[in-house]
């Protein structure tokens, strides 16, 4: 019933009339009273679902950062973005920032970050929401990781890892719930293998081209964020937007059309898990989002993986390592 509820949701609640202005209030900045911007980080913000959540983070007031390889797409996403606001009324835009990063690519994440953090004093929310899908057999990142996994969570666990500083400073003065690490997956993920959803001799893919990697991730950092003295009020969420109509698609054509939605309904779940209050209560740390923008659960036997395998930290724990040279100033792969 959960599949096909995912598979066949109803209309959105949360939607752009209910976002609040993100624009932020006056507070103490370096010691003086500034209008400080809410700051959102997208991680291939300029198409598909990312491009829509930018289009209302923008267009409610927020300072969007984009990461990603191509300024050309990057300048194409700000002109549709700004003369394209939407169902947003009213429009008080924000800013709109490119960061240059491959995310295929570990060796440029570092630089990429280390230069954002000399630009910005806080992070709300980041959406993690960079995707490959089903590439060419063969298709590997600059680590010679197989590039789905490669990308959508290996670059994404040390993208979190340069910014978690940033994220548990910025919850430290804000109200609790508010700062958020959103973890894009899909519906893939309960076609994952069994029995615990990860098949970790065969991490990169070799064989099996299903993963939970994004739900695993998720889910560990919120048992992190809360554990003991280390608490740190960053609510950790995974999500799955939907099966949409974006450039992703494999699977865009009269047989399938009926089950494919706009991506602006992606573009909401997305935006359901970072802003929408119910999100940010501590008990759903670790949640899992469904489309349009529900509170759902993750397959049964991942989530048993998790209790009784601790795939979660497992995972976590190696790509710890695998990550490091990423994260050290002068290491190198």
């Amino acid at each position: 019933m959960s599949l096909l509820s995912q598979m066949f949701p109803s209309s959105p609640a949360f939607t752009e009339k209910v976002i609040p202005e993100l624009s932020g209030k006056a507070r103490l900045c370096h010691y003086s009273l500034l209008l400080c911007l809410r700051v959102y980080l997208v991680t291939d913000g300029y198409s598909g679902v990312g491009l829509e959540v930018c289009r209302v983070l923008y267009h409610r007031g927020g300072q969007v950062i984009i990461v990603g390889q191509f300024q050309e797409l990057y300048e194409t996403a700000v002109k549709d973005i700004k003369s394209n606001p939407g169902r947003i009324a009213d429009s008080k835009p924000g800013s709109l920032e490119w960061v240059k990063a491959d995310l295929a690519d570990l060796t440029t994440i570092h630089p990429a970050i280390e230069e954002l953090l000399a630009r910005i004093e806080r992070l709300d929310v980041v959406w993690y929401n960079a995707g490959v899908m089903f590439p060419p057999v063969g298709s590997k990142t600059k680590q010679g990781y197989e590039l789905q996994w490669g990308t959508n969570v290996v670059t994404h666990c040390a993208l979190h890892k340069l910014l978690t500083s940033l994220l548990i400073l910025t919850a430290a003065s804000s109200p609790t719930g508010t700062v958020r690490a959103i973890w894009v997956s899909s519906i893939a993920h309960t076609r994952s293998p069994k029995p615990y959803g990860i098949n970790f001799d065969d991490i990169n893919y070799a064989e099996t081209r299903r993963f939970s990697g994004a739900v695993l991730l998720a889910d560990e950092y919120a048992k992190q964020s809360v554990a003991g003295a280390a608490k740190n009020h960053v609510i950790s969420i995974s999500v799955n937007p939907g099966n949409l109509k974006t450039n992703l698609s494999r699977l865009s054509n009269f047989l399938f059309d009926f089950i494919l939605y706009p991506q602006r309904l992606g573009g909401l779940t997305e935006l359901y898990g970072g802003l929408a209050p119910e999100t940010g209560e501590e008990e759903f740390n670790g949640g899992y989002v469904i489309p349009f923008g529900r509170k759902g659960e993750i397959a049964t036997y991942v989530k048993k993986g998790l209790i009784e395998a601790g795939t979660g930290k497992k995972l976590w724990d190696l790509l710890e390592e695998e990550v490091k040279p990423c994260i050290c100033n002068r290491c190198e792969f």
